[in-house]
């Protein structure tokens, strides 16, 4: 995400040398909020030395799984995700990560397709301002305004993007949340239908997405989709890299908005990043599909799918989010935040919008409120922001024109004003020196 030049001009990279909860220690001995959860994984908190002795036992013992075999750690793993997860999601797919998990939905769902009858359902539909992998397969889908594609051409086939249902900068100019969402949805019908319903596989989105500082589209929306997509028989995949595992204040996103996908992606969060673990987990009457002879099998693999040590990870880390209640508390600490950010915005001209739940929220920055245009990348205001936020013990590097806004779940109450107090400062000094 940056390069050594870049590093230098600044200082050079942070090198964390310790950490516990939601505080990180650099090698000069500068504590800071770790306010984007390493990178919307770090759930459970840091120093959980729990999750580091579970993996360590579990290599201990068994440190990688033999060819066509398993451990008890991943099948347990399995088991408890088929307890979590909405409506008849049980079966999965382990991954490395989130970029693979949705490479593997993606496959899954063209999978699908071939064996009961639609073979020519290949395209992907996909929603603008969101983030879904940097993988060959998965980069194209979406887009994000801090990772351009322009040096990876041509644009796949299999991709078609459709506008994200952003009530702020909606692509219809609607006038409310509602419109914005149903013209959207709207969208996506009309995209089948102009690609042919038997050339769409899928529909991939996250129930919030993050690139724009957590775009929570109206309740209408993802009823909507689903709706369109058992119409036309397209699979509907939800992207809940970052939204699961507590994130948003529910367990999953699905349930956020109360609608089930067909296959869902998952990473980050199950694992609270201290092993790489991600997945892809299909309805049953999906993965049935994979079932029987040898020419059912579902032919896609990684060397390290199902890690025992991962799977071990994820367990402990579940264990954690559930006793100590970090869904309830991700929830709790949204509502102070939004609170807070709301109020931010009345304060100052250069926040055009705040937006998100639970522990994914964020501010967009504009040069002029009535006009919403941004400011020019020469004001550096990313770099200013990021400037001011460090000086007052917070690190977030902040992108573009979006400040996000992810601690870890464990943030306390009091955490949390401190928290939104150095946010809340740093604009004011920033906004003194661009205006």
């Amino acid at each position: 995400m940056t390069n050594a030049a870049q590093l230098k001009e600044e200082g050079g990279p942070l090198i964390l040398v310790d950490s516990k909860g939601i505080w990180v220690k650099d090698i000069e001995g500068r504590e800071f909020i770790d306010g984007i959860s390493g990178m919307y994984f770090r759930n459970a908190g840091h120093g959980r030395e729990e999750i580091a002795k579970a993996v360590y036992e579990q290599l201990a013992k068994v440190s990688m799984h033999v060819y066509a075999g398993s451990t008890p750690s991943t099948v347990r793993l399995a088991t408890r995700l088929a307890e979590l997860t909405p409506g008849s999601l049980s079966r999965t797919f382990f991954t490395q990560g989130g970029s693979e998990a949705n490479e593997t939905s993606m496959k899954m769902a063209q999978s699908y397709h071939n064996r009961t009858g639609g073979k020519g359902r290949y395209k992907v539909i996909s929603r603008r301002g969101s983030y879904h992998g940097g993988t060959y397969g998965t980069q194209w889908l979406g887009d994000h305004p801090g990772f351009p594609r322009t040096e990876f051409q041509p644009v796949p086939a299999h991709v078609v993007h459709v506008p994200q249902p952003n009530p702020y900068r909606c692509e219809f100019g609607s006038r409310t949340p509602e419109e914005c969402a149903e013209k959207c949805a709207n969208a996506i019908e009309q995209a089948i239908l102009m690609h042919g319903p038997d050339s769409v596989s899928a529909v991939l989105g996250e129930p919030v997405s993050q690139p724009l500082g957590g775009v929570v589209p109206h309740d209408s929306y993802w009823p909507r989709v689903r709706e369109i997509c058992d119409r036309y028989g397209a699979l509907l995949i939800f992207d809940e890299v970052i939204t699961g595992f507590g994130r948003l204040g529910t367990w999953f996103g699905a349930d956020f908005v109360g609608v089930v996908p067909d296959i869902m992606s998952f990473a980050k969060g199950v694992t609270s990043g201290y092993f790489p673990m991600g997945g892809s987990i299909a309805r049953k009457e999906i993965a049935d599909v994979f079932n029987g002879g040898p020419e059912a099998t579902f032919k896609h693999m990684f060397t390290y799918t199902g890690h025992p040590a991962g799977a071990a990870a994820a367990l402990k880390n579940l264990e954690i989010i559930e006793r100590e209640k970090l869904v309830e508390n991700a929830r709790a600490r949204g509502e102070q935040l939004r609170a807070r950010l709301h109020e931010m915005k009345e304060k100052h001209p250069i926040i055009g919008d705040v937006r998100g739940t639970g522990l994914i929220q964020g501010i967009e920055f504009v040069k002029d409120r009535a006009t919403k245009e941004h400011f020019d990348p020469k004001v550096k205001l990313n770099a200013r922001l990021t400037a001011a936020l460090s000086k007052r013990k917070v690190w977030i590097r902040v992108p573009a024109f979006i400040l996000p806004i992810a601690p870890p779940l464990v943030i306390s109450s009091d955490e949390l004003d401190q928290l939104a107090t150095a946010i809340d400062e740093s604009i004011t000094e920033v906004e003194r020196t661009v205006l």
